[in-house]
């Protein structure tokens, strides 16, 4: 059987007269319709039985059909059956010309896609009322076709740049290290674009930095947001910043951005997990969770306001420590969560949460638990608001490496001779950090990407010595435990403040060296020193969580040599290039 043709487009503006095919096998019934059709201004075509009338339509595309019943070759419920079929969803009514009265056979006409009935005889009046308001439907169907295919074609622009800004977005703000083993994660949006986040990036020194948030409402305009927040996120901590800094600078850049009634519920965990000190920053987000290898539940409650509305002097970012072992599973979740609710309107709640954790068996996975507690909860019903769900596994031995983050390319600029000396006084060490300034040097200037851990870890080690050692006279023993940990930092920020004399010198010096290069590093303060041979200790000596940053130092590079006093120090750092 051939494939039924398609009868061409034409113009069926209101300008035009209407076409009517007029499909009668009596010959005398032609001649009256088509006589009253014409005198009427419409255009008319005639067919002499059911075929015809089909392969008239094909060709000449009629507005109306008067269909007779009764035809030889094909009768008019078939006739009128094909050419629904070819028309479409384009609007072509069917009158048929009947002198039925039997209400079956009138039910029948309806059932084979007839709109309307002309009786024998026909009554012109009649006819032009039908017609007339025929041309009103028509009309009105024929803008409906037109609107409906603007507002299909703007949902494929709209679908198309959705789908563009939707890949953008995952660049830019991509995943980071979350797929390393030790993370699992499940992300669950109201609308195409997410206005929760989730961001994880290893930090130079080891460790993680992780950050869940959740921008007020959720789709496009939620989501917009997070790429000012990914960047700066991703950007400050690869230069080792502290998460103190990175939440500062994301809360000044949303003030700027985001309108008064927007803001974003942030919380930020800084872990590691190899001296077990897990940092957390809890800014409108639910409880943290901690779930002890031990089966003990421990929480974590928000202390802070959202970020995006806090004002640039009042952010306090002052942390919750917490101590954690090799097996204990953090858990972070965003309101969405919580908030969630059953058929019959009830919410999850963060008590449902912590009651499915604690009667959990210890070798259990929490995350596939609540997963699963949620799944059965919701029964299918709609999320109300973006859903965020993260579970970390305390590991020291974990490998942040590669697999999940964004790779970055190679450098392959030559090694050149530079080098650099800067003087902090007190009010700038007050106010500026200057191991990520340094650290960003050599990644920009040099392009030792490669080497970005190791020379964080003796920058850091060696700038903090001499500022909180040297200048402030800190005791380290102080971080023997998180209380005491949090205690330090707290005295540390107070007689920062209060320093009103001395500087410290950093001089940073780069030599080319056989394709690859030697650092000099020099730091000296005007305090009042130590004894370095007192303090020296092998790294395998010492199993506290404190003491070990100038053996790691050592470690790591060529030579460290302290002065007499233990005022200044150098350190000497050699790298050769990198295979590609």
């Amino acid at each position: 059987m051939a494939a039924p043709q398609t009868p061409p487009a034409l113009d069926h503006g209101p300008s035009r007269p209407t076409r009517i095919l007029v499909a009668d096998d009596d010959h005398v019934n032609r001649l009256i319709l088509s006589a009253i059709l014409a005198k009427d201004g419409h255009e008319i075509a005639v067919a002499e039985d059911g075929q015809k009338a089909v392969d008239k339509y094909i060709s000449w595309s009629p507005d109306l059909v008067l269909m007779d019943i009764m035809m030889p070759v094909m009768d008019g419920y078939e006739a009128t059956r094909r050419i629904k079929q070819l028309a479409g969803d384009r609007y072509v009514p069917v009158f048929f010309l009947t002198a039925l009265t039997d209400e079956a056979a009138l039910a029948r006409c309806v059932s084979y896609g007839g709109d309307d009935f002309l009786t024998k005889p026909y009554s012109r009046v009649i006819l032009k009322a039908k017609i007339d308001a025929l041309e009103r439907t028509r009309r009105m169907h024929a803008v409906l076709h037109e609107q409906r295919d603007q507002l299909a074609a703007y949902q494929r622009r709209q679908q198309y740049e959705f789908t563009v800004a939707e890949k953008v977005l995952a660049r830019i703000v991509h995943t980071g290290c979350l797929d390393a083993e030790q993370i699992r994660y499940m992300l669950s949006p109201v609308a195409i674009f997410n206005g929760d986040l989730l961001l994880a990036a290893r930090k130079p020194s080891g460790g993680l930095h992780l950050l869940l948030g959740d921008f007020t409402g959720h789709g496009l305009s939620a989501a917009v947001g997070t790429i000012p927040v990914a960047d700066i996120f991703y950007g400050m901590t690869e230069r080792g910043f502290l998460h103190g800094d990175i939440l500062a600078q994301i809360n000044n850049k949303l003030r700027v951005i985001l309108p008064p009634d927007v803001f974003f519920a942030a919380l930020m965990i800084d872990l590691d997990g190899e001296h077990g000190r897990m940092t957390v920053w809890n800014g409108g987000c639910p409880d943290l969770i901690v779930r002890r290898k031990s089966g003990e539940v421990v929480s974590l409650p928000s202390m802070h306001l959202p970020l995006g509305v806090i004002e640039e002097n009042a952010f306090d970012p002052a942390a919750q420590v917490i101590e954690v072992v090799s097996g204990d599973r953090i858990l972070a979740l965003s309101d969405g969560v919580i908030e969630a609710r059953s058929p019959d309107g009830e919410m999850f709640g963060l008590e449902r949460l912590i009651e499915t954790l604690g009667r959990l068996p210890a070798e259990s996975t929490p995350f596939e638990a609540i997963v699963d507690r949620l799944g059965d909860f919701l029964e299918g019903s709609p999320l109300g608001d973006d859903l965020t769900l993260v579970e970390v596994l305390v590991d020291p031995t974990w490998s942040l490496a590669p697999g999940g983050e964004v790779p970055v390319p190679l450098h392959t600029r030559a090694p050149s001779r530079w080098s650099i000396t800067l003087e902090l006084l007190p009010e700038m060490m007050r106010s500026l950090d200057p191991v990520p300034l340094f650290m960003q040097m050599l990644l920009d200037v040099q392009g030792l990407y490669e080497y970005r851990e190791q020379l964080f870890v003796v920058l850091s080690e060696l700038y903090s010595n001499a500022l909180e050692h040297g200048l402030l006279g800190m005791d380290s023993s102080l971080k023997n435990s998180p209380e005491g940990f949090a205690g330090y930092y707290a005295l540390r920020r107070q007689r920062l403040a209060d320093l009103d004399h001395g500087a410290i010198r950093i001089d940073l010096e780069h030599t080319p060296d056989n394709g690859g290069g030697r650092i000099r590093l020099r730091v000296a303060d005007d305090g009042a020193g130590f004894d370095p041979e007192r303090v020296i200790s092998e790294l395998q000596d010492n199993a506290e969580v404190y003491g070990r940053g100038v053996s790691l130092v050592r470690s790591l590079c060529d030579e460290v040599t302290y002065s007499r006093t233990g005022n200044e120090v150098e350190a000497i750092y050699s790298w050769s290039p990198v295979d590609k």
